[in-house]
């Protein structure tokens, strides 16, 4: 008897030694306007920065699956979310036109980094966000409406002139962005993030322009060291400050 429970006794020690683990699950945010979004929040076990990543407007939250998983095993909490009328996420989406999705989804992202840094464990200190197209347009504007967002990572979409002054005017926000030279999908949209970036005061920001057409994420496979690149840059901004 003895023997079992000194047994016992050390395996409850090791589990209570052991350190938390990643974990990753699916929750629901409710708009304003009573639209339901589905998004997924990942972390990474431990304390450490947060990270709001949203898709582009022809994928879905999944499309940051390799990323997130990238920054929560650097010790980052990832939230990625699903726009309204993509993927699990409700509302009309893109059927009720470009403008009015760009319209409603400020809210919905603020809602998104809201929660985000809500969650135990999450440094509301050390805050990203960043997304590709579409996803990076309402990130932008993101930066200029909340000050703890100190990290900005924008793929082939254009900031606003509110989001290049705000880079313009914020030396402790670094800024990473990357476009195709020949972008099928928005014209000049190099040329607008390299002059954000040039306008960054931050001794980190840079500007990835590459040949070619790819619009957002296929950039990685058109260039198979950027993704890694990308990772590099991300996980030293929001790990080091």
């Amino acid at each position: 008897m003895k023997t079992t429970a000194f047994i016992v006794a050390a395996l409850v020690g090791l589990v209570m030694v052991t350190p938390a683990t990643a974990q990753s699950r699916d929750i629901d945010l409710k708009a304003a306007d009573g639209v339901t979004l589905r998004a997924t929040y990942s972390s990474p076990g431990r304390s450490g920065p947060g990270m709001l990543l949203i898709h582009q407007c022809n994928m879905d939250r999944t499309s940051w699956s390799g990323v997130s998983a990238a920054l929560v095993e650097a010790g980052v909490h990832v939230l990625t979310m699903d726009l309204r009328g993509f993927g699990d996420s409700g509302g009309e989406g893109m059927s009720a036109g470009f403008p009015q999705l760009m319209q409603k989804s400020p809210a919905d992202v603020d809602m998104a980094l809201a929660y985000l840094v809500a969650q135990s464990g999450v440094d509301g200190s050390r805050v990203g966000v960043g997304g590709a197209s579409c996803g990076a347009m309402l990130t932008a504007d993101l930066a200029t409406r909340n000050n703890a967002v100190k990290t900005l990572m924008l793929l082939s979409g254009p900031p606003s002139a509110a989001a290049i002054k705000h880079i313009a005017d914020t030396p402790e926000l670094a800024f990473f962005g990357a476009a195709a030279e020949d972008d099928r999908v928005i014209a000049g949209v190099a040329g607008v993030i390299k002059g954000a970036a040039d306008g960054s005061k931050h001794p980190r920001s840079m500007t990835k322009v590459f040949g070619g057409t790819e619009h957002g994420l296929p950039m990685f496979e058109a260039n198979p060291g950027f993704e890694p690149e990308l990772l590099d840059w991300l996980t030293t901004q929001l790990t080091s400050n």
